[in-house]
């Protein structure tokens, strides 16, 4: 796992200001990854093996040039991790079942976008052993996603969380990176605002003139 570059660093000048580190994964330092290395090659773990980052050209304003910057930061405590931009439809064949199985080791950069702003949008889809992108197959992920989808109030939220926890904590499904920020120009004339919606769709029928 690594540590997300904050905006005081790297991605200060290659992403938008409102961009926010990720809160739900907790990485260790360099010098944990290192020691975590160490103690994988004592017990014979071959932590040399090759592993490739794959990445999305044009997937976000500077993607390239903040995946070489995380490409350096799994370098210096050991990693040996070659960068590989690919076109969507590549990258489609490693984000969705079914999975390539010949390609080796690789570690796959991806953005979700939760348009609607419910757990149950993202869970089912990312995490669920039927879901099209999820590479968990665990049957209490399962069950903590259909309880939680059931549940009402508070304590709907609190089963979220639970699951959240477990999957940070025991499953490990994800390294995630950063919430992104989407901008919108809006003309003086039309009487609209943006939603956390705006950046996968726009309906027509919410927009009208002033």
């Amino acid at each position: 796992m690594i540590r997300p570059p904050a905006r005081r660093g790297v991605p200060a000048a290659l992403l938008p200001e409102g961009t926010e580190q990720a809160v739900a994964m907790f990485p260790p330092t360099t010098a944990g990854a290192k020691k975590l290395l160490a103690e994988a090659k004592a017990d014979g773990v071959p932590v040399d093996t090759e592993f490739t980052l794959i990445a999305r050209i044009e997937n976000f304003p500077g993607v390239t040039e903040v995946m070489e910057a995380l490409q350096q930061m799994l370098q210096e405590p050991g990693f040996n991790v070659k960068l590989q931009m690919v076109e969507v439809a590549t990258h489609e064949q490693y984000c969705s079942k079914p999975y390539p199985t010949d390609l080796g080791p690789y570690v796959l950069v991806a953005q979700h976008d939760n348009n609607k702003g419910d757990p149950s949008f993202s869970m089912f889809f990312k995490y669920a052993s039927e879901g099209r992108q999820s590479g968990v197959a665990d049957p209490r992920v399962d069950q903590m996603i259909a309880d939680a989808s059931a549940a009402t109030g508070e304590d709907r939220a609190a089963k979220w969380a639970d699951l959240v926890a477990y999957l940070h904590d025991d499953v490990v499904a994800d390294a995630l990176l950063w919430h992104k920020v989407g901008f919108s120009r809006v003309s003086k004339r039309l009487n609209w605002k943006p939603t956390i919606a705006t950046n996968s769709q726009l309906q027509l029928s919410q927009i009208g003139f002033k």
